[in-house]
């Protein structure tokens, strides 16, 4: 997609949702970390089919933080920090084919940030500001550093899951208090998250010659009490004893509060989007808890950038749980536990890469039991129907004054971190299908 595509669209976004007109949300694409491409799908063989998805309407392309990291510096306590295994992160020589791809599509790259709150940053020594800004340069050099030095120039940040990662009462992995055995009261990680996102996005617009950056927040909703539904375990049903946390609207409002007082040096914090992390699989199960949460975090999300007055517009992650063919455990544990499909030096039979797919037999796809990569997909493209206009999703996310929360949604991202899918290539050729005949 060109610049000037981007920017217009941008504009008719903003000028539809202060009308309180539909606008149609952009496509946005997430290459898998596990897949067995996860590599390979940025190599000058692979140029035509990024070009395909560009032509098809898609905005860009959502990196995860764990495609750069040559080092795990997540935890705390290890001697020195351990380097990551070949294949789970991308080369310098990836990076230069992400670069092409960039220059040749115009196709736009948001970095999953978050993983610098993490480890060794979580210090309850340091001010709340001077830990959200040593945890976003130390993030920035670590990890984003790699993207700029390769000429690719960064658009967006979605921030994902930061007041989880420092709330003393959250269980996010990674986090500081898993990580750490350090948390935070609410108005510090208000303060926390704040002085990361400004010093992150500052540093990466003067590594571009001052290219601007758009901060988004991505929410891992089940993982947060919403009024009286408590939160979910790390993506299980929550306990019937499970002990109030910290309420949502809280920590939303605690993020507002820090914008409203900033004094950090550069422009004010702007929250463009909020992104949803919300299973497909989750919701269904119990789609009256999917409702009250995405409402409540609608509603508390419009007091989100006070200084401008301009509540963001929301995105959602088009996910589900990871569906895998039982032909794995057959085969044995992968070599590298990140990378599903790889053992030793190879990767899983023919035959089992097939099942996983969901291209061995004709009724594996259509037996209702989900086990492959067709099945997430099918899930994947549903879900993203249902938030459209007359979806079932669109017609449970309206309010008691009309307002349809559907018709403020921005991106639509079509990613997955999970083990679906086993091939890249397979998921981009059918999300262009998808895209070219109308459906973003």
């Amino acid at each position: 997609m060109t610049l000037l595509r981007t920017t217009l669209s941008a504009a008719l976004l903003s000028l539809a949702l202060g009308a309180g007109a539909e606008a149609a949300p952009e496509a946005i694409y997430g290459p898998g970390p596990r897949a067995l491409d996860n590599r390979e799908i940025f190599a000058a063989a692979n140029l035509p089919l990024w070009q395909e998805l560009d032509r098809a309407g898609a905005e860009g392309i959502v990196l995860n933080a764990s495609s750069l990291m040559t080092t795990d510096f997540r935890w705390i306590g290890a001697v020195g920090e351990e380097r990551r295994p070949a294949d789970t992160y991308l080369s310098d020589d990836d990076l230069a084919g992400l670069a092409q791809i960039v220059a040749r599509t115009g196709l736009e790259v948001t970095y999953e940030a978050g993983v610098g709150l993490s480890g060794a940053r979580c210090d309850a020594s340091l001010s709340p500001e001077a830990l959200g800004r040593a945890a976003a340069a130390f993030e920035f050099e670590r990890n984003v550093r790699r993207l700029t030095d390769a000429g690719i120039p960064v658009s967006a940040l979605n921030v994902d899951g930061p007041m989880l990662r420092v709330l003393s009462d959250s269980d996010k992995p990674e986090g500081c208090r898993e990580a750490a055995g350090a948390g935070f009261d609410v108005r510090s990680a208000g303060q926390i998250v704040h002085a990361y996102m400004v010093e992150l996005r500052d540093r990466i617009e003067a590594a571009q010659d001052r290219r601007t950056v758009q901060v988004r927040w991505l929410v891992n909703l089940p993982l947060w009490q919403v009024g009286k539904v408590p939160r979910n375990s790390v993506y299980s049903e929550p306990a019937p004893d499970a002990e109030p946390t910290t309420d949502l609207a809280d920590a939303v409002r605690s993020l507002a509060k820090a914008q409203a007082e900033q004094d950090l040096p550069g422009r004010a914090l702007e929250i463009a989007e909020v992104v949803i992390g919300y299973p497909y699989a989750m919701g269904q199960r119990n789609p009256n808890r999917y409702a009250i949460r995405v409402r409540n975090l609608w509603l508390s999300s419009r007091a989100l950038n006070p200084r401008s007055g301009h509540p963001p517009p929301l995105g959602f992650i088009v996910n589900t749980h990871s569906y895998l063919n039982p032909c794995l455990k057959r085969e044995g544990r992968p070599d590298v536990a990140f990378l599903t499909f790889r053992r030793g030096t190879g990767s899983v039979s023919k035959a089992c890469q097939r099942a996983q797919i969901g291209e061995d037999t004709a009724a594996n796809a259509r037996d209702g039991v989900m086990d492959n990569d067709t099945d997430y997909l099918r899930d994947s493209f549903t879900y993203a129907d249902e938030l459209s206009p007359g979806g079932e999703l669109a017609r449970q996310l309206v309010l008691r004054d009309g307002t349809r929360i559907t018709d403020h949604v921005a991106h639509i991202y079509y990613q997955s971190w999970g083990v679906n899918p086993l091939s890249n290539a397979w998921y981009m050729e059918r999300l262009i299908e998808r895209l070219e005949h109308g459906d973003r």
